[in-house]
């Protein structure tokens, strides 16, 4: 078949006045192109085209889409066939330029134009292709005035083809020749790159990488354009994000000056290594690989020497997978970007922060050792970035922070991590020196000894910020696991356990303050003083026997007048709550608290005083002595700390201190029976004004402690003992519960040597108050109150059994003025008063 046209109708056609005919013409002479067979000479079709290529090219600037459609269609059509001679590229280019290379828009229709730089690409190709791509220098101007165009276009598709056709020029262009018109296609397709459509910046960055190849490496537009593409890094699309390492890894295989952008070129690349996406790391690592492979070979003098001596370190992080050296090397020669990232660490825009982060990550791990020398840089902001309100953002410093603790020099960084600390007794340092020293392999005992005291001292031990609090505690875990593997003596061991012990307990202390409850830093030092026990194989009692009033020692400044949340009162507070009250540091503990009576704020001495009736309450188990050495301990504990508050003072403060001191002293009543027997007696006196206090919680305390009220003779108690009586008439249905219940149990001493008058006297005094206890008694006995009733009830039996004759008296008064008779009859059925053994206390 033939190629054989009849150019004069066609062109008669073509410039016929309808434009169906044209559209018509034009349509059949691109399928006749399509249509011919491969066996028709490329001459035959150039010749064809000559005589026509006029008026097809005229009719790009027809009034109607369609006739423009379809002659872009049918000139590609040709070009497809044609031969790449420079007559029909310059025709065809001058067309594009004059329709879609003007600063106005030429052309209205959007799918015009995309078939405009299609047609564009086509020639590319075709002339790549066939190796004659040298005939475009000369319409260079035009094509980059179009391409320009097309990527400033309103329509997506156009962009994208532009940037498409834009990448075929550049793979095949000769970069002296197109360099000169670099810098405004770039800065064409900077505006690309905040495209909404995720492909348009896609084909953007894709062009931009390619552009750089050919740009003039001396001036500012390659670090215009490396700046330009940076911000994609963070793009919420993977694909997006792949496409930047992408670049990167082109700009590190063929720009020619990469030497000297290494710092500039390597994040692109770096942080696609530490991307979310599974997608993106495993397309971009072989590629770095890659670009290891060949920076080995350009310096493998330099690196095969570094590689002899090229050892993992033990303590690797599991899961990671160690650069090669190349990669490595890459890395080490680009340090001076560390500057730059460290900035962004501290960027008001979360994205940023967290990007700077995995790029530093990067960087150490691949730097390695190397990064020894920048850690005076990284430590702070490492440091401050572990504190990121973001939780993403500081888990994120966590892991830089633990990377930096397994791959830097320890003998290098340990003394200025040191300095740090003691410069900056803030929470961000201490959480990244802790993620470093934990992960690190050293640790001498001079280290260990000097991170304890670090902490020990009021800087940190006594903060009172929770997460602070949590961080040295995790410390002081870490030093009791490096201790187990360092060299020091038995004394050495003890005075670091010593520190460690001070400092738990302080950061307890104040922490139970804060809250006042057991919080999960209370449970995490509870479980270092349990591995303190096992260390010096005692038990915790003798722990705090030995150790607490070291503790004590650090509790300064209570002269003064401190409010309840200040931070002496609260440290105080925490660490009775957890030592307790016990004989070695009791005298120590007292002197304490008398100084927070003399000098702290009302609310302070109550708070202490709170806290000392709850401990009080472990006397006898706390307090491991002998019999008569914790009996004056007690003695001289309620002589100097609880008695100077029973005797009233007015004002609400001095009515809230005696209750709080009677409540220590009905605690101490309870927790040392034993020694409370021979002590309380000498409190007799103050009894009957508390018993009639006018606070509730005073009485409650008050009659609540007579029931320990024991060995007394009828003339100390039978003050107490009517005082106690007429408590059954109180206000407050407790206190009457509590007083009834407290007539039963109350036992004089007897007298048993002097005349018999006085013996007599003794007798009848007593006799006279239990019948008088036992006919109020039997009153409430007819209580509608069933705890009231049920409280007589008890304290009727003890008395019956005791004092038989006068049970027997006031039942019968009793039994004539009763309203229920068959209830005291039933009562007195149910008594078997005459089969009890009678008790009775005599010196």
């Amino acid at each position: 078949m033939s190629f054989d046209l009849d150019t004069n109708q066609i062109c008669s056609d073509l410039e016929s006045n309808d434009h169906r005919k044209r559209g018509s013409t034009l349509l059949k002479l691109r399928e006749i192109c399509e249509h011919t067979p491969e066996s028709v000479g490329t001459d035959a079709i150039a010749a064809e085209f000559d005589e026509l290529y006029l008026h097809l090219l005229k009719c790009y600037g027809d009034r109607y889409e369609n006739v423009r459609d379809r002659a872009v269609l049918a000139v590609s059509a040709f070009l497809k066939r044609l031969p790449p001679l420079d007559f029909h590229l310059l025709n065809v280019v001058s067309t594009l330029a004059e329709r879609m290379g003007q600063t106005e828009t030429v052309e209205p229709s959007e799918e015009i134009r995309l078939l405009y730089i299609q047609q564009l690409h086509l020639m590319l190709r075709k002339y790549a292709l066939m190796g004659n791509v040298g005939v475009f220098r000369e319409c260079y101007p035009q094509v980059i005035k179009v391409l320009i165009k097309a990527i400033k276009d309103a329509y997506a598709a156009v962009q994208r083809e532009g940037c498409a056709t834009l990448v075929q020029l550049c793979r095949v262009a000769d970069t002296a020749e197109l360099r000169p018109f670099t810098e405004p296609l770039a800065v064409a397709l900077y505006g690309m790159l905040n495209h909404r459509h995720s492909a348009a910046r896609i084909a953007a960055i894709e062009a931009i990488g390619r552009v750089s190849l050919h740009l003039d490496a001396s001036g500012e537009g390659m670090r215009r354009l490396l700046a330009e593409v940076s911000p994609l890094l963070m793009d919420s699309m993977p694909l997006v994000r792949r496409e930047c390492g992408l670049m990167g890894v082109l700009m590190l295989l063929e720009l020619p000056d990469r030497y000297s952008y290494f710092e500039r070129i390597l994040p692109l690349v770096l942080c696609c290594l530490k991307d979310d996406s599974p997608e993106v790391l495993s397309h971009i690592r072989p590629l770095w690989e890659k670009c290891g492979v060949q920076y080995y070979e350009e310096n493998e003098a330099e690196l095969s020497q570094q590689e002899i001596g090229d050892l993992q370190v033990e303590n690797y992080p599991a899961g990671v997978q160690r650069p090669t050296i190349g990669c490595r090397g890459l890395v080490q020669r680009a340090l001076r970007l560390l500057q730059l990232i460290t900035r962004e660490t501290s960027d008001w825009k979360d994205n940023v922060r967290l990007h700077s982060l995995k790029l530093l990550y990067q960087f150490i791990l691949h730097a390695e050792a190397s990064m020894t020398a920048k850690f005076f840089e990284v430590y702070p902001h490492v440091s401050h970035a572990c504190c990121d309100n973001e939780p993403i953002i500081a888990a994120e410093a966590k892991k830089v922070a633990d990377l930096m603790g397994r791959l830097l020099s320890y003998d290098a960084w340990i003394d200025h991590g040191f300095d740090g600390l003691e410069r900056n007794a803030r929470e961000s340092f201490l959480k990244c020196f802790y993620y470093m020293f934990t992960a690190s392999l050293g640790g001498t005992y001079e280290h260990l000894q000097r991170l304890g005291k670090l902490l020990r001292c009021t800087d940190y031990s006594h903060t009172l910020k929770p997460g602070f609090q949590l961080y040295i505690l995790k410390t002081l875990d870490t030093i009791l696991d490096k201790s187990s593997k360092v060299t020091a003596s038995i004394e050495q061991l003890k005075d670091l356990y010593l520190n460690v012990y001070v400092t738990a307990m302080k950061v307890m202390a104040l922490s139970y303050a804060l809250h006042n409850e057991d919080t999960e830093d209370v449970k995490r030092g509870q479980m270092i003083l349990k591995r303190l026990v096992q260390l010096e194989e005692t038990s915790l009692g003798k722990l705090h026997e030995s150790w607490f009033g070291i503790v004590l020692l650090d509790v300064d400044n209570l002269d003064a007048a401190l409010d309840e949340n200040a931070e002496p009162v609260l440290l105080l507070y925490g660490l009775i709550h957890l030592g307790k009250i016990r004989s070695t540091y009791l005298p120590q503990l007292i002197e304490k608290i008398k100084l927070v009576f003399q000098h702290c704020c009302d609310t302070a001495q109550v708070r202490i005083f709170s806290i000392l009736s709850i401990a009080a309450l472990s006397w006898s188990e706390t307090v491991s002595v002998e019999r008569e050495q914790s009996t004056q301990l007690l003695s001289n504990f309620i002589t100097e700390v609880v008695e100077p508050h029973l005797t009233w003072k007015a004002g609400a403060h001095g009515e809230a201190m005696r209750s709080m001191a009677m409540a220590t002293l009905c605690a101490v009543a309870q927790g040392a029976k034993e020694e409370a027997r021979e002590v309380l007696p000498a409190l007799a006196h103050h009894m009957p004004s508390l018993l009639e206090d006018r606070n509730v919680t005073t009485r409650h305390y008050a009659i609540k402690a007579m029931c320990y009220f024991q060995g007394m003779s009828v003339e100390a108690l039978k003050p107490l003992a009517y005082a106690i009586m007429q408590r059954m008439d109180d206000p407050s249905a407790g206190i009457r519960v509590i007083a009834a219940t407290a007539v039963g149990k109350l036992r004089p001493v007897f007298k048993t040597e002097g005349t018999k008058e006085e013996l007599e006297y003794e007798q009848e005094a007593w006799q006279a108050f239990i019948k008088r206890a036992l006919d109020i008694l039997l009153l409430y006995h007819e209580s509608p109150e069933k705890e009231m009733q049920a409280a007589a009830q008890r304290s009727l039996i003890e008395l019956a059994k005791l004092h038989p004759a006068a049970w027997e008296e006031s039942y019968q008064r009793a039994l004539g003025m009763a309203r229920r008779k068959d209830e005291l009859v039933d009562f007195y059925a149910k008594m078997k008063i005459n089969d009890a053994p009678v008790e009775t206390e005599t010196n």
